[in-house]
């Protein structure tokens, strides 16, 4: 077998088998499940899209024509965000710190009135 595609996530992988299935190519998702591992695998691009090497030249056009009807990114992508270390943080991340802060706080200032 012979990986055609690598995919952002395993929703996309699913999708793209889907396709080629739907024109007579028999295909196979790896990787998926790998995404909720923990430790030091990267969060995105472990899932794949592997064919018979009879089928690879078919599913390199369907896969091609899967890509031209996507519409253009907006923003940089999740592998260039994580490439770049100097990049500002986003409001989400920014929000989610003060929450965290705000909650550990709260949350030891009930103990101590507590004990």
């Amino acid at each position: 077998m012979k990986r055609v595609y690598e995919a952002g996530d395993g929703l996309e992988a699913h999708m793209l088998a889907g396709l080629l299935e739907q024109s007579g190519i028999v295909a196979q998702v790896r990787g998926d499940m790998l995404q909720g591992a923990v430790g030091e695998l990267p969060a995105s691009g472990l899932a794949s899209v592997w064919v018979n090497e009879d089928d690879e030249a078919r599913s390199l056009e369907v896969i091609a024509d899967y890509e031209a009807s996507q519409p253009p990114p907006s923003g940089p992508t999740l592998r260039e965000r994580i490439r770049e270390p100097g990049r500002a943080e986003t409001d989400s991340t920014r929000a989610f710190r003060k929450g965290l802060l705000i909650g550990m706080f709260l949350g030891a200032a009930l103990m101590a009135w507590l004990l």
